[in-house]
């Protein structure tokens, strides 16, 4: 369905004496139904901590193509709203979107608490790597991130772009 989710992924993984290759695993989620929406930005992830999911309007709700009315809007993400699936891919780039950067990593954080690269449950994407996953109960103003050197190796002195895309459950 063209409203989907869909990922392929191919993964070598354990050294290579004993190495496995896994190919073509896939994942797919689809929005449950008219509460759920998707939500797609260029995100410049900065250098301090922040709701990586701003309270903009919801690109498309629901399980089909529906539009908003002419002369109306989607209705807003509000904090509250939940994310059942989350994307995000490091460009490789500053804020600009042309400025090489293989310094720094972006950082994410789940509880709501402040993120930073130091924190032992942060998250790391690193510069041209994606990273995506599914939730039951996240909310929007729990997942926060922040722009770091890779490997939590100090702060970093960059804001880095990257796209994110989720399904949000509208339930505010």
């Amino acid at each position: 369905m063209a409203d989907d989710a869909t990922m392929t992924i191919s993964a070598v993984i354990l050294p290579d004496e004993i190495s496995k290759t896994l190919s073509s695993q896939t994942y797919a989620y689809t929005p449950a139904d008219a509460t759920e929406g998707w939500y797609y930005k260029v995100v410049d992830v900065t250098t301090s901590s922040g709701n990586l999911i701003g309270t903009e309007t919801f690109l498309q709700k629901g399980t089909s193509a529906a539009g908003a009315d002419v002369g109306s809007a989607m209705p807003a993400i509000s904090t509250s709203d939940k994310v059942k699936f989350l994307f995000v891919k490091h460009t490789g780039y500053r804020d600009d979107g042309t400025t090489a950067n293989t310094a720094d990593s972006v950082f994410l954080v789940f509880d709501g608490g402040s993120a930073a690269h130091g924190a032992p449950d942060a998250l790391e994407i690193g510069p041209s790597e994606s990273w995506f996953g599914k939730f039951n109960g996240l909310t929007v103003g729990n997942l926060n991130c922040i722009s770091a050197q890779k490997s939590a190796a100090g702060s970093g002195g960059n804001k880095i772009q990257c796209f994110v895309a989720a399904v949000i459950d509208d339930v505010a």
